[in-house]
């Protein structure tokens, strides 16, 4: 049986949490604050916050909802 890491999504908040960042923001002033922070993306793996958003398009949020839309898009590969 294959295993899934599904907290990914649920780190990120927590830095998000930790560090105080707020919506609507940029993708410049996220990385700013927060990008160089690791992210624990599966069992064995952590990288850094700007590592796994390297792939957002846009460059802006307006709220977590758009961001996390964002970013399960560009990590998403079939």
């Amino acid at each position: 049986m294959q295993k899934f890491y599904t907290a990914t999504s649920h780190n990120v908040i927590r830095l998000f949490q930790k560090e105080n960042i707020g919506f609507p923001i940029t993708k410049k002033v996220m990385l700013d604050k927060v990008g160089k922070s690791k992210v624990q993306v599966d069992f064995d793996k952590s990288i850094t916050l700007e590592e796994y958003c390297k792939d957002i398009k846009i460059d802006k949020f307006e709220n977590k909802c758009q961001f996390f839309n964002a970013l399960l898009g560009s990590n998403f590969k079939l």
